[in-house]
């Protein structure tokens, strides 16, 4: 198996797959699944990572402690992950010191445009009738348009709710530790 099917298969077991998939997913998921696999390795003291996802799949103990391991890398994981939007910051930073006033203010006409045409499509599906045919697909483009263009404009501007994921994979972790000790206090 390659390392980021068993990174995923790693982060659906301990219920860490919002956050494990989205750092998978950029440039450097290669690079963060094997650093995600040898740390499931060194918790385990398996010498594959399919062995090591085996005894993580038994053994909730070991979810915990790999879970907690995960969380403790978090900085560098981020790190890992997010290392190619400093291209894209830097490539803002070059535009805005050009003298060509388009390419200056592409950034801001590009959130016009998209935020302009997010409320005319919410004003529209809202006081418009829509036939039946067409419900499923106004409410597929609502949800993107809601959920993905104005959700990131905001984080553009005004950065993302951080705070919020980890107290989300905080609470998997707790989770995943009421689960053991409701399943020890039985036996």
């Amino acid at each position: 198996m390659e390392p980021i099917t068993i990174a995923l298969a790693l982060a659906r077991l301990t219920g860490l797959d919002a956050k494990l998939g989205r750092w998978i997913g950029g440039d450097n998921g290669a690079a963060i699944a094997e650093k995600v696999t040898a740390t499931a390795q060194a918790i385990t003291g398996a010498g594959t990572p399919e062995a090591a996802l085996q005894k993580l799949k038994h053994d909730q103990q070991l979810q915990v402690e790999f879970s907690r391991a995960v969380m403790a890398n978090e900085t560098e994981l981020e790190r890992m992950a997010y290392q190619d939007r400093a291209d894209a910051r830097a490539l803002q930073k070059a535009a805005l010191e050009q003298g060509d006033t388009f390419s200056k203010r592409f950034i801001y006409y590009l959130t016009i445009f998209w935020s302009f045409f997010a409320a005319g499509y919410v004003t529209l599906i809202t006081f418009t009738t829509i036939p039946e045919t067409s419900i499923r697909f106004a409410d597929t483009i609502l949800g993107f348009v809601l959920g993905t263009i104005i959700a990131s404009i905001i984080a553009f501007f005004f950065g993302s709710s951080h705070g919020n994921e980890k107290r989300g994979d905080l609470q998997a972790v707790e989770k995943l530790q009421q689960e053991i000790y409701r399943l020890t206090s039985k036996g």
